[in-house]
């Protein structure tokens, strides 16, 4: 692994330029030159017009609004035969282990919305979408309209948990020797919510603080 570290850190060192030219074999060169510029920034982001497209376009969602304010994601959902939810995911905990779990947290308020059979459903997408802008180089040509799937679990009274690694494009992605190398070097620090958007604070061990 310490050899694959040295290469994505010399893609990065080389400058947007040089780096982007490298990475064009992985992903287009907008994104490789959208990667590097992020990396170095330290932050991304996934805009509330985002989530909502992505939960929208879950099978069993009829319609979706997702609104990113300073405090949580207040979600608005209805579905095709199951009660509408209205709820906020507040995310709380990002948990990354080397060559292990890569998950994040949200507290559901309120704690009675944890029983809705739809939430999985929800929290998977959003799960999906932060998995898609965090390793985007990676999986940029493994990116469906629908990106649910991943495995969300009950973490507590009043939280949900999901691993990213769950996330089928994530799943496809670490069969390959650069999709795997990406996944495991690029860590999620923190996960914030801004208005209008989810905020991700994204670390490269070993080369940003």
């Amino acid at each position: 692994m310490s050899r694959r570290t040295d290469v994505l850190k010399s893609w990065f060192r080389a400058g947007a330029d040089r780096a982007a030219q490298r990475l064009d074999q992985v992903a287009p060169i907008a994104m490789a030159r959208r990667f590097v510029r992020e990396l170095r920034d330290q932050r991304t982001t996934v805009s509330d017009k985002d989530l909502t497209r992505a939960v929208a376009h879950v099978s069993v969602v009829e319609s979706a609004s997702i609104t990113a304010r300073r405090g949580g994601l207040h979600v608005d959902v209805s579905f095709v035969d199951a009660p509408d939810l209205s709820c906020t995911l507040t995310p709380i905990a990002t948990r990354f282990a080397p060559r292990g779990a890569k998950e994040v947290v949200f507290r559901v308020t309120p704690r009675e919305a944890q029983r809705h059979r739809g939430l999985r459903d929800v929290t998977s997408a959003i799960a999906g979408s932060i998995a898609h802008q965090l390793w985007a180089i990676a999986l940029a040509k493994l990116r469906e309209e629908d990106i649910s799937g991943a495995i969300v679990d009950r973490d507590g009274d009043e939280c949900m948990r999901v691993d990213l690694r769950t996330v089928p494009a994530v799943r496809d992605a670490v069969r390959q020797r650069t999709g795997a190398m990406v996944i495991e070097l690029l860590e999620l620090r923190e996960l914030s919510v801004v208005d209008g958007a989810l905020s991700l604070s994204v670390r490269l061990p070993g080369l940003t603080p």
